[in-house]
C-alpha cells in the first residue's frame, strides 16, 4: 500500500471506527439472535426479515429527509449515544414482544451506522485516494470480527451472554469518541441542489439496463443471504439450545469467517481481479454457493 503521509491519519481514525462499528454489530447480532431464537417463536424469524425491510425503508426515508442539512460528524456522534441509551434500554425490558423489536431495532442500528460513517469517509477522502484508502478502511471490519468474535466466549462465561450489550454499547461509544477526531480532515463539500435536474435524471435512470442488472444483483443476493441466514440459524438454535452456549457459538463463527474475509481481501481477491477480471470475479460468489448448497444437501450437518 502507497500511503501519503498526509493520508495515514485519517486511514488510522476511521479505520479505528469502522472497527468500533463492526464490532458493536457482530456482539448486538450475536446477543439478538441468541435471545430471540431461544427466548421466542424461532418460526417467526422468516416474519423478521420481512418486517427489518418495511422498517428500513421508513428509516430511511424519514433519515434522508431531516439529516441533508446536518453537519456529518455532528450526527454520526448523536446517532451514537441515542443508539447506544436505546440499547441499554432493551437491557432492562428484553422479554415478550420487546425481543422482536429489539432484533429490527439492532438490524437498524447497524445500517444506519455503516451508511453514515461512508458518508462520513467521504468526506475525507476524493475518488483517487479513496481507492488506497477504503480497502485499508474496509479491513478493519474483518479484524473487528476476529478481535470481537474471539472475546465473546470469555465474557459470556464471566458476565453472563445478556450483559453482553454492555460490550456492544461500549464499542458505538468509543466509534463515536475516535470519530472526533476526523473533524480536521473532512473537506467542505457544497450542495447544488436542482430540483428539475434531479427529476429527469431519475427518469433516464429508471430504464438503463446497467441499474436494472445492479438492481437484480442485489435482489438476488438479498433473497439468497436471507434464505440461507434462516437455515443456518435455525440448524444452530438445534444444536445449541443454550442461550450462553448459542451466543459463544457465534462468537467463535463471526471470529473464524473474520479470518477468512481477511485472507480474501488482503491476498486472494486482487490476485482474482487482476488475472481473471471483475465478470469472473463475480462469477466466484454464485458458482461458491451452488457447492455449498450442493453440500449441504447431501449431508446437513455443521
Amino acid at each position: 500500500f502507497v500511503i501519503k503521509v498526509k493520508e495515514k491519519r485519517p486511514i488510522y481514525i476511521l479505520f479505528l471506527m469502522f472497527f468500533c462499528i463492526i464490532s458493536f454489530s457482530i456482539t448486538a447480532a450475536a446477543v439478538r439472535d441468541a435471545v430471540f431464537l431461544i427466548n421466542f417463536d424461532k418460526n417467526f424469524l422468516p416474519l423478521m426479515y420481512v418486517l427489518i425491510a418495511f422498517a428500513m425503508a421508513i428509516t430511511i426515508s424519514i433519515y434522508k429527509k431531516y439529516t441533508r442539512s446536518i453537519d456529518q460528524l455532528f450526527l454520526s456522534t448523536s446517532l451514537s449515544i441515542i443508539f447506544s441509551l436505546t440499547v441499554i434500554f432493551f437491557h432492562f425490558f428484553l422479554h415478550g414482544y420487546m425481543i422482536p423489536i429489539f432484533y429490527i431495532c439492532i438490524e437498524i442500528i447497524t445500517i444506519l451506522s455503516i451508511m453514515q460513517f461512508w458518508i462520513l469517509a467521504g468526506e475525507v477522502f476524493n475518488t483517487r485516494e479513496a481507492k488506497i484508502a477504503f480497502p485499508i478502511i474496509i479491513s478493519g471490519g474483518s479484524f473487528a470480527a476476529i478481535i470481537a468474535g474471539s472475546s465473546i466466549e470469555p465474557f459470556v462465561n464471566l458476565f453472563g451472554s445478556k450483559n453482553l450489550i454492555f460490550l456492544a454499547m461500549s464499542f458505538l461509544l468509543i466509534g463515536a469518541f475516535i470519530g472526533y477526531y476526523v473533524k480536521p480532515y473532512r473537506t467542505e463539500i457544497k450542495k447544488i441542489v436542482n430540483t428539475s435536474r434531479e427529476k429527469t435524471n431519475l427518469k433516464s435512470l429508471k430504464l438503463d439496463p446497467y441499474i436494472i442488472s445492479i438492481a437484480l444483483l442485489v435482489a438476488c443476493s438479498a433473497f439468497l443471504s436471507k434464505t440461507i441466514d434462516y437455515q443456518f440459524k435455525i440448524m444452530a438454535t438445534t444444536i445449541y439450545p443454550i442461550q450462553d452456549q448459542l451466543v459463544n457459538f457465534f462468537g467463535n463463527y463471526y471470529l473464524w469467517t473474520g479470518l477468512a474475509t481477511l485472507i480474501m481481501q488482503f491476498f486472494i481477491t486482487g490476485a482474482i481481479l487482476k488475472n481473471l477480471g471483475i465478470l469472473l470475479g463475480l462469477l466466484i460468489l454464485p458458482l461458491s454457493l451452488l457447492i455449498g448448497s450442493t453440500g449441504f444437501l447431501f449431508s446437513a450437518s455443521f
